[in-house]
């Protein structure tokens, strides 16, 4: 049997979804009309509130002027970005903290995905899978579904799994629907609007002393008061802990030194020094010291690879330190208020808490206890004489080890390495002009992988920022210019 005889039936099916693609918006017009029409006719005979007559009419207004837009495609790419920081989401269905739940940006990007096959720029037959990346995540999922061997709740673990997947789809969603320049700058320049309202929403949160999202207010610590020696942590619109809020700020602000660095600049309608200052100054406020340090040591990779990759960069460092310098004097009361927290009995209440999650992984060493059921059996683990809190252990790296078990670390700590692999590997891909923005992709990697180590990093809104950054260390090579062509602007 040739190889000839085994490609024959392959393209005839591509051929075949190719044929297919044509009244692919009419099938999908068709199927979003019938569900209104559903929709209006539940909402009239069911509603007992004005609530949702009023939901429905917005949502036929939203559809409406959406259908006007010309580039819809580059529009839903500019509202994926757009959606990153302001965490809203549906629960279809819930189980202790766990939930099987639609979040604004699956919603975006599944549009984007449907409107992208509809228009013909994600084809059947050129389908970027992205192995390197995607293998060693289907793998972790399996490791997933293993674990339920052990599970004591096997809801919690199938709601958990759900999870990893969304990651995986939005990872493949985002790689397929930036195929070009104008793609990806539509991406950033929503991504970087949505990062300078979540700057300015931060500030609002800490001076008024509390948190706030698009759904409705929630009190948090409060507003920091050095004069009182009290740090108050907002948490942004994440809906999750104020480590995520401080990760978010981190990783796209050292994205920015690169955009900053770069001899010729990705042009995303955002000055760069103005976004480092202001998310700087807004991961200052947070004064969480895992994502400092990450920063820091992200700043330190982001260096060091300047000066092996792109010396050229090192000579443009002056003006990224001088924009860091002040954020840093203007909040200085706020970082020594944060040196002079007591760190000791903050680590060892860390490490108190590693000794159950090791106690799970001593009683299932292989497949774990099952994935998601962590926080619902942990008292079950306890050492007979543990004193203090009991919570999830701060440590990723822990906590899919004592719910997976080995393989599930193994597949866990893969998938990472690829995905840093693939961000350094396509460094040397990228001209000169802006090979930095790749580096500084590389370094925010390198800052989520150390944030993991000190945070349960268990929110999907964490986990958006790591597939986000992940999705643009392998979109970044393919559509910049690359090493050896000439160079033209990014416009």
């Amino acid at each position: 049997m040739t190889t000839e005889t085994l490609r024959r039936p392959l393209t005839a099916r591509l051929r075949l979804l190719e044929r297919i693609r044509a009244p692919f918006a009419s099938v999908m017009t068709t199927v979003v009309a019938m569900g209104l029409l559903y929709l209006c006719y539940f909402t009239i005979l069911r509603a007992h509130s004005l609530k949702y007559p009023s939901a429905v009419i917005v949502a036929g207004v939203g559809a409406t002027a959406f259908l006007l837009i010309r580039k819809k495609h580059d529009f839903l790419l500019f509202s994926a970005g757009l959606t990153l920081p302001f965490f809203v989401e549906i629960i279809l269905t819930g189980r202790d903290k766990m939930g099987l739940t639609l979040t604004g940006t699956l919603l975006v990007t599944s549009v984007m995905g449907v409107v992208g096959v509809a228009i013909g720029v994600i084809r059947w037959r050129n389908l970027l899978l992205e192995p390197i990346i995607s293998v060693p995540a289907l793998m972790f999922v399996g490791a997933g579904l293993l674990s339920m061997l052990n599970t004591t709740d096997r809801t919690l673990s199938l709601l958990a799994v759900s999870r990893e997947l969304e990651m995986w789809v939005i990872f493949l969603l985002l790689v397929n629907s930036m195929r070009s320049q104008e793609h990806l700058l539509s991406f950033l320049r929503g991504l970087y609007l949505g990062f300078l309202a979540e700057c300015v929403i931060y500030g609002i949160q800490n001076v008024l002393g509390y948190s706030f999202d698009l759904v409705g207010n929630t009190r948090w610590t409060g507003a920091t008061d050095v004069e009182a020696g009290v740090i108050g942590s907002q948490r942004g619109t994440f809906g999750a802990t104020p480590a995520t809020a401080a990760l978010y700020f981190s990783t796209l602000s050292l994205l920015l030194v690169g955009i900053l660095a770069s001899r010729q600049r990705l042009r995303i309608r955002l000055y760069p020094p103005l976004g480092i200052a202001a998310g700087v100054a807004c991961l200052v406020l947070a004064a969480k010291r895992a994502p400092l340090a990450g920063f820091v040591l992200g700043m330190m990779v982001l260096g060091m690879l300047f000066i092996r990759y792109c010396p050229g960069a090192v000579r443009r460092m002056g003006l990224v330190f001088g924009t860091l310098a002040v954020p840093v004097l203007v909040f200085l009361p706020v970082l020594l208020l944060r040196a002079e927290a007591n760190h000791e009995a903050d680590y060892e209440e860390r490490v108190n808490l590693t000794r159950v999650a090791w106690n799970m992984h001593d009683a299932h060493p292989i497949v774990g206890v099952g994935i998601g059921t962590y926080d619902s059996i942990k008292r079950q683990y306890l050492p007979p004489d543990y004193q203090g809190w009991v919570y999830m252990v701060h440590n990723r790296y822990l906590l899919v080890l004592a719910e997976t078990g080995a393989i599930g670390m193994i597949c866990f700590l893969l998938t990472n390495a690829m995905g840093l692999w693939a961000a350094f590997r396509g460094i040397r891909r990228i001209g000169t002009s802006y090979r930095p923005v790749q580096i500084a992709l590389s370094a925010g990697l390198v800052a989520v992988l150390w944030e993991m180590n000190w945070d349960i990093f268990y929110v999907k809104s964490a986990a958006y920022i790591q597939w986000y950054l992940l999705s643009l260390s392998v979109i970044l090579p393919r559509v910049l210019p690359r090493a050896g062509e000439p160079t033209q602007e990014v416009a």
